[in-house]
């Protein structure tokens, strides 16, 4: 079984028809695995998002298994050392994770991913929300069995109200709306269900209608709204980014025709609605948001757009009405059968990565923590950032460029040297490059080279001024008068007044270098004998 690791846009877009045949065939494929939803999901961290794809054939043979995931980056703040966690690709979005694979396929593809997984550069694996068998968790589970590593269960108990959201609840629908009634509700439940449609159907002052291009946008308001007011207490500052990461799903969901969204109307006021995503290949309606007016007491609006709900899923042929995460006692009211899923991180004992090293892939976002961290002066931290980076890619410049500033603001020039000497060696047309590593060649005295590289600076830019005051300067040194003296005074009124004042200091001293002197003796001490030079 041979793993190919898929990171590009345009590879991704070419594996869409062996994806979707995948998932129509895997029985226990899921609306979170599908090509629909993550496709356009993993467009949000466009760099970070990879598959492991499993064949058993030649290059170019289809793919029996795909394991979709995310890379994330972390920097110790004391340290200054980063290390990676992978995720599942859909978690933070997605209410389920797992594999997608052929049947007949488990046994050799999942462990072949796992030992694929063991190659890889992290620290933390999240193996979040898995809803799978349990015979494919153990063959991902067994097969990360690694002395470097640890594995723990994680529970996902909301403390606060004791829901457990590793349990799922879900309703499976029969053929028709009666027979769910009489076979998945109370007798309560199923009068009040009837009681509270008939009023609904029969009436002028409620309705529901269906969110659809003229009302996306204002229905999304309505339900995020609703669902804002109500959950501001407890979310506290994550309800800004919470909105806006939902708005975004719908909005992905709509458009590729797996949004159902409906509202609940009592005259022109809204009351409620619920946001579904929906599984059209499984026959499933994932219920994933509600939002209703707490105010409003005329109509029970959560039971009234459920029970609206579960007839029109049935009516449309679906044969599941999946609650997803969370046992809250309600869901319970809908005639619903639990699921597990299970939650695992897999972790190495040093807090390292594997392999002592970060993944190639996140070297930008490794730069980038390092660059703030440069620029607010913890320079020690900011080192250790850049010298990860160059440990996987030696060649990178920006890198390069910002390890070599650091180290001349140390005073460490003869490294900054070699480090703007590599540089220019991989950028040779750098401006920057070249005028840093001249700086730091003239600081070590190293005159002949400076001057060689301001030559270099001066073919790449003839305008500046203050490469040709450097070349001057490093041909004084090395006692080349006449061409030191002819490099100034070509830009000595071109400079600005700062530089053009250095200029002329440097001329006046060759200058004075260039006089010639006397001995003169003193009548009244002839034996001694001073060194005077004559100005000219």
């Amino acid at each position: 079984m041979q793993i190919d690791v898929i990171t590009k846009r345009e590879e991704l877009n070419r594996l869409k028809e062996n994806w979707d045949d995948l998932y129509q065939k895997d029985p226990e494929a899921q609306f979170f695995l599908s090509w629909t939803f993550l496709s356009s999901y993993m467009r949000r961290y466009e760099d970070a998002w990879s598959v492991l794809a499993a064949r058993s054939g030649p290059p170019g043979s289809s793919y029996v298994a795909l394991l979709p995931l995310r890379l994330r980056t972390r920097l110790n703040k004391k340290t200054g050392i980063c290390h990676n966690e992978i995720n599942m690709a859909g978690n933070y979005a997605a209410d389920y994770a797992g594999i997608l694979c052929a049947p007949g396929f488990a046994e050799r593809a999942i462990p072949a991913l796992a030992r694929h997984l063991l190659k890889m550069n992290w620290a933390k694996l999240h193996l979040e929300n898995l809803r799978m068998s349990e015979k494919r968790r153990r063959l991902l589970i067994d097969n990360l069995a690694d002395k470097r590593l640890t594995a723990h269960k994680m529970p996902r108990v909301n403390k606060t109200d004791n829901v457990d959201n590793c349990i799922c609840p879900a309703a499976a629908l029969p053929g028709d709306w009666d027979s769910y009634l009489e076979q998945k509700t109370s007798s309560n439940t199923r009068q009040k269900i009837r009681r509270f449609l008939r009023k609904l159907d029969g009436s002028g002052e409620f309705r529901i209608t269906h969110a659809d291009a003229s009302t996306i946008d204002r229905d999304i308001g309505i339900i995020l709204e609703m669902w804002r007011i109500k959950w501001a207490p407890r979310k506290g500052n994550l309800l800004p980014g919470l909105v806006r990461s939902n708005r975004i799903l719908f909005k992905d969901a709509f458009e590729s025709g797996t949004l159902f969204l409906p509202i609940l109307w009592q005259g022109d006021k809204p009351l409620g609605g619920l946001a579904f995503l929906v599984d059209r290949v499984k026959k499933t309606m994932l219920f994933h948001l509600a939002g209703r007016d707490e105010t409003a007491n005329d109509i029970p609006s959560g039971l009234v757009l459920h029970g609206y709900c579960i007839r029109h899923a049935i009516e449309q042929g679906f044969r599941s009405y999946d609650f997803l995460r969370g046992n809250e006692p309600y869901k319970y009211s809908y005639g619903v059968e639990e699921t597990t899923i299970h939650c695992v991180l897999v972790k190495t004992r040093t807090g390292r990565n594997l392999g002592d090293r970060i993944d190639e892939r996140s070297v930008g976002s490794v730069l980038e923590q390092a660059t703030k961290f440069h620029e607010a002066g913890n320079h020690a931290i900011a080192e250790n950032g850049y010298r990860q980076i160059l440990e996987v890619n030696p060649r990178h410049p920006r890198t390069l460029y910002g390890l070599g500033q650091l180290l001349a603001a140390k005073g460490d020039h003869w490294s900054a040297a070699d480090t703007f000497g590599s540089l220019v060696e991989i950028a040779p047309k750098s401006v920057k490059a070249w005028s840093r590593l001249a700086v730091e060649l003239q600081l070590l005295s190293r005159h002949a080279d400076a001057a060689d590289a301001f030559r270099k600076l001066l073919e790449l830019n003839p305008d500046l001024s203050g490469a040709r005051y450097g070349l001057g300067r490093s041909l004084a040194q090395l006692s080349q008068v006449d061409e030191a003296t002819r490099v100034l005074s070509a830009v000595e009124d071109k400079a600005d007044p700062m530089l053009r004042a250095k200029i002329r200091l440097q001329l006046r001293k060759l200058k004075s270098d260039v006089s010639p002197c006397y001995i003169k003796l003193e009548p009244a001490n002839a034996g001694v004998s001073r060194l005077e030079r004559m100005d000219a």
